[in-house]
């Protein structure tokens, strides 16, 4: 067995590598995007969701076909190293190893939003405890969780896969039945002609289709990865995709209803109707469980929430165990130290490459959720307060994670020209046109990122090249 595959433990099967990717596409984005999206372009949001969507599945061929070959951990970073070898390849596992940490903060800021909004005074939460304190604790237990095993993280998986699948499909249930198609098409075609804000909502919502990377990241923790891996990743697109439809058009039909409308000025901080259009603008967070509680009842409201949360925290455990791979690939290539390559020898975890994710992933928690954030606890006067927020955040995970995507569509035209003759049990079709296309829609969308977090994303690619080039992330060869 190669170096390469030496450490792979092959505990996951479909089911399992399908709740990664599923349940790291079903998290923050449903809950917290949906009425952002659809306060921007209505039903067009339907377009954004599946225009993100056909992004990441023609990226997504490229890992398909790069998994049947290389079927090891790390994901973007390993089918790169292979293909295209020197810089590159660094800053490929560079911008992979901050963006999957990006995006579990993101994942515990919007639960630490939703905790703190919902269920405080339910469980009479004192005021004074910031509801970060408790997304933070929780961020902390899924590191744990990691350290502790690939196959109990698998198990885990599946659980509260599972279960926020059937909390969405309970929502479905009361909101489809107010069904009116004369709403849906009248709200399309009021933005149908909104073409910037469409492109601008899909690099905004596409954050939530990176769970088919997170598979692919774990293809030397599954089963027959050849074979696994690509049904994977397009079983779990295809059922996220179904569901993110139904859940726009849900509500699509609230927020255009005038007995909803009514009822969040009776029970929200909409001071008249007419307003509802900026209130679904600042609490777009909040809308999925408005409507909840309008179709369900406060009973469906509490099952919105309890599905959020679930989606959040099965989100977060599915990045950080993506994440730690990128960082073990690179330390077994020698471009980050080679302690993170190590497995415990107990759990069979790479828990040095664990605790560095949980480790960056805190920082972007702390900086961007809670000391620079609006509601920072630092002086208002103080530099950067309020410039950051979970926002910018998502922005700068897209940036950092888009930018490794970028990297893969060139890498699987090199691959073919570099090893014609190998094996590949699936095959990108209409290559290199194909994954031209990928790249440039991908691009398309990374430079539609939030000013803010494209600074931050290059300053982060920048850092990284300083470090290299003082020797600080190579490892020690033999």
């Amino acid at each position: 067995m190669s170096p390469d595959h030496a450490d792979q433990t092959g505990e996951l099967g479909l089911l399992a590598a399908t709740a990664i990717g599923v349940g790291t596409m079903i998290a923050a984005g449903v809950f917290v995007l949906s009425g952002l999206a659809v306060a921007n372009v209505g039903a067009v949001a339907v377009v954004a969701f599946v225009l993100a969507a056909l992004v990441g599945s023609i990226t997504a061929l490229a890992y398909a076909e790069f998994a049947t070959v290389y079927p090891e951990n790390g994901g973007a970073y390993t089918y790169v190293y292979h293909a295209l070898e020197g810089e590159w390849t660094y800053l490929v596992g560079w911008a992979m190893s901050l963006g999957y940490p990006a995006s579990a903060a993101f994942y515990m800021v919007s639960f630490s939003r939703w905790t703190e909004r919902f269920l405080y005074g339910i469980f009479g939460v004192p005021a004074w405890l910031p509801g970060w304190t408790l997304g933070l604790a929780v961020f902390v237990g899924i590191v744990a969780l990691n350290v502790l095993g690939t196959k109990e993280t698998g198990v885990f998986q599946i659980i509260v896969t599972v279960l926020k699948v059937a909390l969405i499909v309970v929502f479905l249930y009361g909101g489809l039945q107010a069904w009116q198609t004369d709403v849906v098409v009248a709200s399309f075609a009021d933005h149908a002609t909104a073409f910037g804000e469409t492109l601008s909502t899909a690099a905004l919502v596409f954050i939530t289709f990176f769970g088919f990377e997170a598979i692919a990241t774990n293809a030397g923790e599954i089963r027959d990865p050849e074979r696994t891996v690509p049904r994977a990743i397009f079983l779990s697109i295809g059922i996220v995709v179904a569901l993110y439809v139904l859940v726009v058009l849900s509500v699509v039909l609230a927020v255009n209803d005038a007995a909803f409308v009514e009822f969040l000025v009776a029970n929200t901080n909409l001071e008249a109707a007419a307003n509802v259009r900026a209130f679904l603008a600042a609490n777009g967070d909040l809308v999925m469980g408005q409507a909840a509680w309008y179709f369900l009842g406060r009973i469906g409201f509490y099952v919105v929430v309890a599905g959020a949360l679930f989606s959040m925290v099965s989100a977060t455990n599915a990045t950080v165990m993506a994440g730690s791979r990128v960082e073990q690939a690179m330390a077994r290539r020698d471009q980050l130290p080679s302690d993170l390559a190590d497995r415990h020898h107990r759990f069979g975890t790479p828990y040095r490459a664990v605790l560095l994710t949980g480790a960056f992933g805190a920082a972007f928690f702390l900086a961007f959720g809670v000391l620079f954030a609006q509601s920072s606890p630092l002086p208002a006067n103080a530099p950067l307060v309020g410039a950051l927020g979970v926002e910018a955040l998502a922005h700068f995970a897209d940036f950092m994670l888009l930018a490794g995507l970028v990297g893969v569509n060139v890498a699987v035209v090199y691959s073919r020209r570099k090893r014609p003759d190998v094996e590949r049990r699936f095959r990108v079709p209409l290559v290199p046109w194909l994954p031209a296309i990928g790249a440039l829609s991908t691009l398309a969308l990374l430079v539609n990122v939030r000013v803010e977090s494209l600074a931050l994303g290059v300053l982060a690619v920048v850092i990284g090249i300083v470090l290299q080039q003082l020797g600080v992330t190579k490892g020690e060869t033999e």
